[in-house]
């Protein structure tokens, strides 16, 4: 008997300890809410590169304008005849001096055969141009006139930049005027003198180009970015393909104008006016 008393009681006991409990658990606070999920990630803004120029020119590179018809006006532009074929010359000269690697080897040679095959054109065009330039600016400035411009014809086809694409032009042309048979070379120089001409005109536009794109990456990222990184080319002093320069002469009386602002190194060599060498 005392027994059972015993279990009816602690029965009734952990009841009690139960019920205690569920009371005393619905009495406490209820748990915190779970915190919200993180803000998804804010997505950066893609940096593209600034543009670089063709060539790696400078941002100061000074391109010829165009007149109102939209020719470029560079040394080029409105030749007579005789200017054209002496400054095809010219061009032919910068490219055996400054085109280097063993696919431009034959640029010297063809040029040293282009000399001796045209020698009485040359001598002929080069007696004309003086005529046409003492005609227009007169005896006393004609001679100083002339050097200014020879020299700038030559540093406008070394213009350092622009090699990579006037060289493989120059072989194209030089094998072109190796087919040429004397008294031809004025009905060649109408022809070959252009496509050398179009490397840089296409040179000229493509940093026109570039010089907008630069532009408007400058507005959109200058501020909060900086200046990039600039290649080394790009850091020295400015070209001008259109300034006419005085260069220094040597011993033997050719002149030279050296340019270390680009790939390589582009040297316009300006020879006496009455050589045809």
């Amino acid at each position: 008997m005392s027994q059972i008393i015993a279990s009816r009681r602690k029965t009734i006991t952990t009841a009690l300890t139960v019920a205690t409990a569920a009371t005393l658990a619905s009495c406490a606070p209820p748990p915190p809410p779970a915190p919200p999920p993180p803000p998804p990630p804010v997505e950066q803004e893609a940096f593209r590169a600034r543009p670089i120029a063709p060539g790696y020119a400078q941002d100061t590179l000074v391109v010829p304008g165009k007149n109102e018809l939209g020719i470029r006006q560079t040394v080029n532009a409105d030749l007579t005849p005789s200017q054209m074929v002496w400054n095809l010359r010219s061009a032919y000269n910068v490219a055996a001096l400054n085109c280097h690697g063993p696919e431009n080897a034959v640029l010297a040679e063809r040029y040293g055969d282009f000399l001796k095959t045209h020698a009485k054109e040359l001598a002929t065009a080069n007696r004309k141009v003086d005529s046409e330039f003492r005609e227009e600016y007169g005896r006393g400035e004609y001679k100083s006139v002339r050097d200014a411009y020879v020299t700038q014809v030559y540093n406008y086809f070394a213009l350092p930049p622009a090699l990579s694409r006037f060289c493989p032009a120059a072989r194209e042309v030089s094998l072109e005027l190796a087919a040429v048979p004397k008294g031809e070379l004025g009905t060649a120089a109408m022809t070959e003198l252009p496509k050398l001409e179009n490397v840089f005109l296409g040179y000229f536009d493509d940093y026109e180009a570039y010089r907008q794109e630069a532009a408007i990456w400058d507005a959109d990222y200058l501020a909060t970015y900086g200046k990039p990184y600039q290649h080394r080319y790009m850091i020295p002093k400015p070209i001008d393909p259109n300034a006419p320069l005085a260069p220094a002469a040597d011993a033997s009386g050719v002149t030279a104008e050296a340019d270390a602002s680009g790939p390589g190194v582009s040297q316009a060599v300006v020879q006496p006016l009455n050589s045809t060498q």
